[in-house]
């Protein structure tokens, strides 16, 4: 007698079977997502490196930091002292700093998605009244106490964040982060501009006046001191000094103090 063949078929719909796929692909990338990081934080490692640049007889200085954070503060005359914490994961980072003519440039790479939390953040000490220019890719950037001279700062896509400044004017441009400001005297003018993010800035009461010009596609220009919808330094359109504060989606908030 022939032996029968019982055939074993799977019950499940096909919707059951792609959802139970889908499910565990999910979860394999978690687990896998999870271990990397795990491996990383393991891995990760800090180092320091400092250095002197002599900057000699320059009109302006230009700091080319590319996909680093930024620090400023106020140091000695003629010369920038740099200190670089760099961190890495699973895989080094790399870190370079060089100097050509006005213009001191930081080169950092890490693979993020690899070693989480790694990168480069650098403090600078810059010397007091010379106009300084900050351009990032994706870095964020910090100032304080800077006292004179003229700052200006551009990033593709991180924050601008400065206090207690002294300089004489202060310009930002950032493609996708928030720009926040604090002056410690009046400057001559305040320029920031934002494709998506908020401003936000605060500038003592003087005798300076402004001519103020605030625009936002898609958010608020508020009042912080009482919270009208309107902007806070009075824009006297024949004032001393000029604020322009431009946002395409974002809140804008001015203040004097």
């Amino acid at each position: 007698m022939a032996e029968e063949t019982v055939a074993d078929y799977d019950v499940r719909s096909p919707a059951s079977r792609t959802l139970l796929t889908v499910i565990g692909t999910i979860v394999t990338v978690l687990i896998l997502g999870g271990l990397v990081v795990g491996a990383s934080l393991v891995k990760r490692d800090t180092r320091v490196a400092t250095a002197d640049v002599e900057l000699g007889q320059i009109a302006q200085l230009v700091i080319n930091a590319g996909s680093a954070d930024v620090r400023l503060v106020e140091g000695e005359e003629g010369v920038v002292r740099v200190r670089a914490r760099i961190t890495s994961g699973l895989r080094k980072t790399d870190y370079q700093l060089g100097r050509r003519g006005n213009e001191i440039k930081i080169v950092s790479d890490c693979q993020t998605w690899l070693s989480p939390g790694c990168g480069v953040t650098a403090t600078l000490e810059v010397p007091k009244g010379l106009p300084i220019v900050v351009k990032t890719t994706s870095g964020d950037v910090k100032a304080a106490s800077l006292a004179e001279g003229v700052l200006t700062v551009t990033s593709g896509s991180g924050d601008v964040a400065v206090t207690d400044l002294r300089v004489d004017e202060f310009q930002a441009d950032t493609g996708s982060g928030d720009i926040s400001a604090t002056f410690a005297t009046q400057p001559f003018g305040l320029k920031a501009k934002t494709d998506s993010g908020d401003i936000r800035a605060t500038v003592p009461s003087g005798k300076r006046k402004y001519s103020v010009v605030v625009s936002s596609k898609s958010g608020k220009i508020v009042n912080s001191m009482d919270g009208d919808v309107t902007n806070a330094l009075g824009g006297d359109q024949d004032g001393g000094g000029i604020v322009r504060a431009t946002t395409d989606s974002g809140d804008i908030r001015l203040a004097n103090r």
